[in-house]
């Protein structure tokens, strides 16, 4: 099993340290954590919300259990009503629940309500018997879900590789085997396994709905966008397991399982884009095959990019746009590949 180089220590430590600008945030969250005093229990400061207006920034997050913590300082006396719309987004966006601290009261009210707020949790993983403890190795390790056989949205499974997150479906992809775009599921027919930014860039401008049932995938560029459309008609590729590219709780950009989506035929033109729609939460995932297999089966959206030795750069299209030859493995080809050139230009 892979190991990680974050330990707990060091991710308590940066969620921590993004309060130290908001001295009424850090009370809150040291105290609640401190009083929780339990290592199974995860927490996020900082966590997004996404709004139909925006996002919303919950200032404490325990993902295990569904609660949010917001601390109220002195201007939400002023927003009362815009921070009740607020809150009902995020039920309505989350399910979860969100608990308020009033820091505009005195030290021992604010210690008291902190102090009930990590009683009610500890009570909760008492009376949860589906609580998981938190184990952050296996949370981000393929053959965590490949155990369990399959990867439910509720998980909230994410992975710091698009190759980690492919090899949940009987790939076995060596690392940077991927670069963009996304692999062909080597065992589900018609189904791309898809790395999508879900926000305008340079390439594209894909979008979500508030409810993360339909996403539009649309390029910026129509003659790109042109072969990529033809492409996806001709191969009837028409499913597809979505991890989107997201900012993690430590800043760094993972792929979060957001479910399986298939193309609504009807309302996809060249016009408006591909419109794909969620069918299902849950996903099944696969026992790694070893590259042989891989190879022999024409499974990956370059077959010839698993070669011992030889990766292919793949954009967002599925195309080839560049090699990578390992020297130590394959110099003499290299070396026969040049000597080759160098006589064609002579």
């Amino acid at each position: 099993m892979k190991s990680y180089k974050m330990d707990k220590l060091e991710f308590v430590a940066k969620q921590l340290d993004k309060t130290k600008r908001k001295k009424y945030e850090q009370l809150v969250v040291h105290r609640i954590w401190n009083s929780i005093n339990d290592l199974r229990v995860k927490f996020i400061t900082q966590q997004f919300v996404k709004r139909p207006e925006g996002r919303a920034l919950t200032d404490m997050y325990f993902p295990q259990l569904g609660i949010h913590i917001e601390v109220d300082e002195g201007h939400h006396k002023s927003q009362i009503e815009a921070d009740k719309l607020r809150e009902a987004d995020i039920i309505d966006a989350t399910g979860h629940r969100v608990l308020r601290v009033d820091v505009t009261e005195n030290i021992e009210k604010i210690h008291d309500v902190c102090d009930s707020i990590a009683e009610l949790i500890r009570k909760e993983i008492l009376s949860n018997d589906s609580f998981l403890p938190w184990d952050l190795e296996a949370e981000m390790n393929p053959n965590t879900y490949i155990e369990n056989g399959y990867i439910d949205v509720r998980d909230d499974a994410s992975f710091r590789t698009m190759v980690d997150a492919a090899n949940c479906f009987g790939l076995n992809i060596k690392p940077k085997g991927i670069w963009t775009g996304g692999a062909k599921h080597p065992i589900e027919a018609n189904t791309l396994i898809w790395f999508p930014k879900l926000y305008q860039n340079k390439d594209w401008n894909n979008e979500i709905s508030d409810d993360e049932n339909i996403i539009t995938e649309m390029s910026v560029e129509p003659e790109p966008f042109k072969k990529h459309f033809e492409r996806v008609f001709r191969e009837k590729e028409f499913t597809r397991i979505v991890f989107p590219r997201f900012k993690g709780p430590l800043g760094d950009f993972m792929y979060r399982f957001k479910g399986i989506y298939e193309l609504d035929l009807g309302a996809t033109s060249f016009e408006n884009g591909f419109v794909w729609r969620r069918a299902a939460t849950r996903v099944r995932t696969y026992a790694r095959r070893d590259n042989s297999t891989n190879e022999k089966n024409k499974s990956i959206r370059n077959e010839e990019a698993f070669i011992d030795g030889i990766n292919y750069v793949i954009n967002e299209e599925g195309q080839r746009v560049a090699v990578i030859i390992g020297l130590e493995k394959h110099g003499q080809l290299w070396k026969d590949f040049c000597d080759t050139l160098i006589s064609q230009a002579d």
